[in-house]
């Protein structure tokens, strides 16, 4: 009756995470092609990915880099290439540009549009659902009643951020190279630039006067705080919510573990109480493990029609 789906960028994440609360794992990091091992950029790693998850019982999808230039296009046609051969559940795209190679590939895997396809109207999700896009993820300014709205309307699947970072910005160069002296762009002897990584560390965006902060992971600025709806699992499923996504991007196997298992019984007993038609339970724990695992705080982003900061607990 729901999908609980969660995402893993390389072979290191997929052996150190836990992901039994999961129905389905978005494969690669759909923001830097160089990441380590990226399941992004990397054809001859996914066979055996896909292998181990499919084992596991779980739905898997592939994420296409999301601004990809010319001269990654060959890179983009490979990945399609080889997913073609291997069982994936869907693949999922940013642009048009990509969704036009994918059927000109003759690819026929169900196709989903990514965060930064942003998508804002029922009329682009119609146009998108005519290009063979089967789900879509709403730009992250969309109210919950615009959201719900574009799922009335459009026979096409919405799937809604649940919790973790909200994406905000990207783009092709790194903020933290570009920025940071000390970690300074490199090149081999053979004038090719080559990256130290320093993503693996956190990097915090602060205004001066300490109203906001922001996190960055070089190509891509995500909120500070963390979107959370957990104390609003009920009304989402009562809304005709069905395919739900927790943003894990640079989190720990602990992060995605913990936040899996919370939403996977949030969502259970939710199903319970509706068919036993009993009151919600107290979920004062289960709040205190997410705020502890959130460095700056919980948010319910743009979803009440708010600015993105505040926390609106369920009345």
């Amino acid at each position: 009756m729901y999908e609980l789906s969660t995402n893993c960028a390389n072979p290191k994440q997929l052996r150190q995470t836990d992901f039994a609360a999961y129905d389905a794992v978005y494969l690669g990091d759909f923001s830097c092609l160089d990441y380590p091992s990226n399941f992004s950029a990397h054809p001859e790693l996914l066979e055996k990915a896909v292998s181990e998850l499919k084992e596991q019982g779980k739905k898997v999808y592939l994420r296409l880099y999301a601004t990809p230039g010319n001269e990654d296009l060959p890179q983009v046609r490979e990945m399609i290439e080889t997913a073609k051969t291997l069982p994936f559940d869907a693949i999922e795209v940013h642009n048009l540009g990509v969704l036009r190679i994918l059927q000109q590939l003759g690819c026929t895997l169900p196709v989903h549009l990514g965060v930064f396809g942003n998508l804002y109207t029922d009329a682009s999700a119609r146009v998108l659902k005519e290009f063979g896009v089967t789900r879509v993820y709403p730009n992250p300014e969309l109210s919950l009643t615009e959201i719900h709205y574009i799922r009335e309307q459009t026979p096409i699947e919405i799937i809604l951020p649940v919790h973790g970072k909200i994406p905000l910005v990207i783009s092709e160069t790194c903020f933290i190279i570009e920025n940071s002296p000390a970690t300074a762009k490199k090149v081999d002897c053979n004038g090719k630039s080559v990256c130290s990584f320093p993503c693996s560390q956190d990097y915090w965006l602060n205004r001066s006067n300490g109203q906001w902060v922001l996190k960055d992971t070089g190509r891509m600025t995500l909120s500070g705080k963390d979107l959370c709806m957990l104390e609003h699992i009920p009304e989402l499923l009562q809304a005709g919510q069905q395919f739900f996504y927790i943003q894990s991007h640079g989190e720990s196997p602990e992060y995605v573990e913990t936040t899996g298992k919370l939403y996977r019984q949030a969502l259970q007993q939710a199903l319970q109480q509706d068919q036993k038609g009993i009151d919600n339970p107290d979920q004062h724990a289960e709040m205190a493990a997410l705020r502890a695992l959130s460095k700056e705080g919980l948010c319910n982003g743009y979803y009440f029609e708010g600015a993105g900061q505040s926390y609106i607990a369920r009345g």
